[in-house]
């Protein structure tokens, strides 16, 4: 009996002992039967016996990667190279185009085997493109405004962090301009340190051509108005080493329906000082307004949105 085949290259071991025209079929088919039965029954054991322990090395595994920034695709049709493929494996077309007689088939096998590629864990992370962004304590009043100058529906409610993720609503003018605009759920004090959902949402804001800060001019939840603005310029100076405090912005006083008129001119003069003193970059007057309830000052709010959007663009 020859062991080699019609090219004249000699078969492997295993095809050397074997001869499938003696062999009865039946015998053959359960022999078969009976090997798929036994690897069914050791692989079902190894697994139920390693699941916790494959488990458990994959948690071990993704604790010990390290996070490293690897890219910031901020520009449409920007790429990045993550991992390299491995070396193709190679086909029945390319040893069709050999003349003569073909490489032993041991040697296509090998060949025909692609070569291990790199592997990467990859975090990727969305951050909202948008004209303006709003910045203020929880029950500021960020919902209502956004609400009240566009055509979002905020969740809006007399209690705070109403607002658990962010938000984007498109403010439109008359003459077809429209200016985008981005809600964060509220910042606490010690937001860098951990504390409250807002912080972990102020990359949304990081691609924003300005900022609005909006604080409660009548203090509804016993805040100090004063007070909270010069909180919410510390948390975003502490943000990620970002330069979110040197951007554009604007700082308005809400609901000053509640308070007197004698009240509110005193409080947008002192606003004006601790946003100097903070060093906060606002080129205007702060601003009063009645988001929720009367509406006051938002037509004037608006046009100052679009003239600051209009000179960083």
């Amino acid at each position: 009996q020859s062991h080699s085949n019609r090219y004249g290259y000699e078969l492997p071991d295993s095809y050397k002992d074997v001869d499938l025209f003696e062999e009865d079929e039946d015998d053959y088919d359960n022999e078969c039967d009976d090997e798929f039965d036994d690897n069914v029954i050791s692989m079902t054991s190894m697994t139920d016996d390693n699941e916790e322990i494959i488990e458990e090395g994959l948690e071990k595994a993704k604790d010990s990667r390290q996070k490293v920034v690897l890219a910031d695709l901020d520009k449409p049709g920007s790429w990045y190279v993550v991992a390299h493929g491995g070396r193709p494996g190679r086909g029945n077309c390319d040893f069709a185009k050999i003349h003569g007689a073909p490489p032993d088939p041991m040697f296509q096998l090998e060949r025909a085997r692609p070569g291990e590629g790199e592997t990467a864990y990859l975090e990727l992370e969305l951050k909202l493109i948008a004209d303006i962004g709003l910045v203020g304590f929880p029950n500021a009043g960020k919902s209502s405004l956004l609400a009240a100058m566009s055509r979002a529906t905020p969740e809006i409610a007399p209690y705070p962090f109403t607002t658990l993720h962010p938000l984007l609503g498109v403010i439109e003018y008359r003459d077809g301009k429209k200016v985008r605009v981005a809600d964060v759920p509220g910042l606490v004090a010690g937001a860098s340190e951990g504390r409250g959902r807002g912080h972990d949402f102020l990359r949304h804001i990081e691609r924003n051509k300005a900022l609005l800060y909006i604080v409660d001019s009548a203090g509804c939840d016993g805040r100090d108005p004063l007070e909270d603005l010069k909180i919410l310029a510390q948390e975003l100076a502490s943000y990620d080493d970002s330069d979110l405090l040197s951007m554009p912005a604007l700082v308005v006083a809400n609901k000053v329906d509640l308070i007197s008129n004698d009240q509110q001119r005193e409080l947008l003069m002192d606003l004006g000082k601790v946003a100097e003193e903070a060093g906060i970059r606002s080129n205007s007057e702060v601003m009063g307004i009645s988001a929720g309830v009367s509406g006051e000052g938002l037509t004037a709010l608006s046009c100052t949105i679009r003239n600051i959007v209009q000179k960083t663009s």
